[in-house]
């Protein structure tokens, strides 16, 4: 529990100083957006020679979902990481997930390196997508989709949460991430 609410510390602070991510991984697309006015269904698709999964709200929100646990990591009581030792350990088990600049921008952000070892800055979890909540797609390719979700919370008030979704190397990860 401890682990839990240090993390939520660390990553509430992280969001009163950086609202949002840097603009290195911002989004560089000129590809123009394509609204889709429902749901995409779980259907796969040929593209080339390679059969894509549709892309749907229920991924979306699987994929990000499992990246914010795997944010939340085992500590011990001074809050020492227990499955990795270093930020680089930590970023390639998160690119699962994320692209590795989003994994070692959230990992700046929570963690740090001491005496050989990995921490746990203590914080609150950052805004994130509501799994009770609805979201808006629009697909920028076949390969790409942006995920919009406005959301309100006590201690964010009210944001708008932008995912960004590529599929690479067989599997869908997010590679933008920004909240206004």
């Amino acid at each position: 529990m401890k682990a839990f609410i240090a993390l939520c510390f660390a990553v509430m602070l992280s969001f009163l100083f950086v609202p949002n991510i840097p603009d290195q991984i911002q989004e560089n697309s000129n590809v123009k957006d394509k609204a889709i006015s429902q749901p995409v269904n779980a259907e796969e698709k040929k593209t080339g020679e390679k059969k894509i999964p549709e892309f749907n709200e229920e991924l979306a929100k699987k994929n990000a979902n499992l990246f914010m646990e795997a944010l939340k990591q085992e500590t011990d009581e001074n809050f020492k990481v227990i499955n990795y030792s270093s930020k680089d350990e930590l970023i390639t088990y998160l690119t699962n997930y994320v692209s590795e600049d989003i994994a070692a921008y959230y990992t700046d952000g929570l963690f740090e390196e001491k005496e050989s070892s990995l921490y746990i800055i203590p914080t609150e979890l950052p805004p994130w997508l509501e799994e009770e909540e609805p979201v808006n797609i629009k697909q920028l390719s076949d390969t790409s989709y942006r995920v919009y979700q406005k959301n309100s919370s006590d201690l964010y008030g009210i944001y708008e949460i932008t995912l960004g979704y590529e599929y690479i190397d067989g599997k869908w990860i997010i590679t933008f991430a920004s909240v206004d």
